[in-house]
C-alpha cells in the first residue's frame, strides 16, 4: 500500500473522529464502549527438526498453513474509562461447527466467558447475536456508545435494534480501513495479547526441543 493511500486512512479516520465528538461528549467514559475481533492460530510444530552437531537448544517457529492445528477468536468489550467488561467471546475451532460430546463434557467454562463453536475459529452472524445478547446485554444499561469495525455483520443497526431498542443504545461503526490507526482494542491491547502469545509459543517450542 502506497504512503498517499495510507496518509488518506488516516486522515479520513481522525476526519471521522472530529466529525463524532459532539455524540460522544453525550455519554460519559464508562459509557462508552469498544469491542472487537483477536484471532490466534495453535499451530503444530513437530518434535524433531534439523539442528547444527552440539547444539544444546535449537528454536523453531512453524507459519505453515497446512501445520495449523487450531484456531480460536477472542471478543472482549472495553470502556473508555480503562475498564474490561466481566465478559469476553470466546469461539473455538470444531470442524462440525459445534462442540462434540465428548468435547462438551470435558470442556471447563469460567463465568466470565460466553463460549462458541465454529469451524473456522473466526466469528458469524450466529455468534455477533450471541455476542449481542448474551455478553453485551446483561452488562449494560439503556445508554451506552457502542464502536465497532465496518464489518458487515456488526454494522447492521437492524440486528442491534432488535436487541437494544433505546435510542440511548448508540452503535458508532469506525470508517473501513480505519482499524490499524484509531481502533483502540486493535492498537494497545490485541497487538500486547499477539506480542505474549507469539513470545509464550516460541518459549514452549524451545522447551519441548531440550
Amino acid at each position: 500500500m502506497c504512503l498517499n493511500v495510507i496518509c488518506i486512512y488516516i486522515l479520513d479516520a481522525h476526519n471521522w473522529i472530529e466529525n463524532k465528538r459532539r455524540l460522544v461528549s453525550k455519554y460519559s467514559t464508562n459509557e462508552i464502549l469498544n469491542s472487537d475481533h483477536c484471532s490466534f492460530q495453535q499451530e503444530y510444530v513437530s518434535p524433531r527438526t534439523l539442528s547444527f552437531t552440539g547444539e544444546r537448544t535449537t528454536e523453531v517457529a512453524v507459519k505453515k498453513k497446512y501445520n495449523t492445528t487450531h484456531s480460536y477468536t477472542v471478543q472482549p468489550v472495553t470502556s473508555a474509562n480503562g475498564q474490561l467488561l466481566d465478559k469476553f467471546l470466546l469461539i473455538l475451532q470444531e470442524k462440525e461447527n459445534q462442540f462434540g460430546e465428548r468435547v462438551q463434557n470435558n470442556l471447563t467454562v469460567p463465568p466470565n466467558v460466553v463460549v462458541r463453536a465454529s469451524k473456522s475459529g473466526k466469528s458469524s452472524d450466529e455468534k455477533h447475536h450471541a455476542f449481542l445478547t448474551e455478553l453485551r446485554r446483561p452488562l449494560v444499561g439503556k445508554k451506552f456508545l457502542l464502536f465497532l469495525d465496518s464489518w458487515k455483520t456488526e454494522a447492521d443497526l437492524t440486528k442491534f435494534r432488535a436487541v437494544f431498542p433505546n435510542q440511548d443504545s448508540q452503535l458508532l461503526i469506525f470508517p473501513e480501513e480505519s482499524t490499524g490507526y484509531i481502533q483502540p482494542q486493535d492498537l494497545p491491547l490485541f497487538r500486547a495479547w499477539r506480542f505474549i502469545h507469539e513470545k509464550s509459543s516460541i518459549i514452549l517450542i524451545s522447551i519441548e526441543q531440550k
